[in-house]
């Protein structure tokens, strides 16, 4: 069992590689021991402490001093390094994760001035947008709003290529050039509309998602708000020290 060779720090895909271990096992299974796991990934096994520090602290693993490592049983939480640009349907699919898109809307509409100036577009310019509620075993996890220039997509265009991310629908375009993305993560609460999409009180603290995707000449190809319930969703960033 080797580890995919991509762009993702070697920590994340040993734990993707762990997770396709996983799946074999029953809940309360014993791992193979660290030297033998690193062994059979082809890493050290400091990369490898890493990659299990991670699956404690999503208690999908148990890690007993003396003893050994043992399997707790699939858990519904979508992680994700903000280093790499990626769906969340692509991020559930790795992590063996069933997601599926629910009250699906993609319409034609004239851009009011939050989605016109991100897009460099002027209010009131012709754009498609898609709204969706994303799932993971039935229950609401996020909202979604993606607005692209029709000169980038119509509705139509959309519609056809859709499979539940536009984030992917950009991609399967390579005439497009999706590259990379500027975003923001703040808290918020959910309110009334949002409270009532995702099952969750009004009172309850999303994190929203702020991002705006570029080509590689740097033009602006979607902007999109994403609502997430953080019971399901878990962000985190590799900071290294400057040499």
């Amino acid at each position: 069992m080797k580890i995919k060779l991509d762009n993702r720090p070697l920590y994340q895909r040993a734990e993707e590689a762990l997770m396709r271990l996983l799946e074999t096992c029953a809940p309360g299974d014993q791992l193979p021991p660290e030297p033998t796991l690193a062994q059979s990934l082809g890493i050290s096994r400091a990369t490898l402490r890493e990659a299990l520090r991670n699956l404690e602290r999503k208690h999908i693993i148990s890690r007993r001093q003396g003893v050994g490592t043992f399997y707790n049983g699939p858990q519904v939480l979508i992680d994700s390094g903000l280093e790499t640009l990626v769906s969340v349907d692509t991020l559930a699919l790795r992590q063996g994760l069933a997601c599926s898109t629910a009250d699906l809307e993609i319409s034609a509409e004239a851009a009011c001035p939050e989605f016109a100036t991100p897009l460099g577009l002027e209010p009131g310019q012709p754009v498609t947008v898609v709204r969706r509620t994303k799932l993971s075993a039935g229950r609401p996890i996020a909202y979604m709003i993606d607005v692209l220039p029709q000169s980038i997509a119509t509705p139509e265009a959309v519609r056809e290529g859709f499979a539940g991310s536009v984030l992917d629908f950009l991609i399967a375009h390579p005439e497009l050039s999706p590259t990379h993305a500027t975003a923001n993560i703040v808290p918020l609460k959910a309110g009334k509309k949002l409270g009532h999409l995702l099952h969750v009180v009004p009172a309850t603290v999303l994190l929203l998602l702020e991002e705006t995707v570029y080509s590689s000449d740097n033009a602006p190809l979607d902007y999109s708000r994403n609502y997430f319930v953080p019971e399901y969703f878990q962000f985190h960033l590799v900071r290294h020290i400057p040499m």
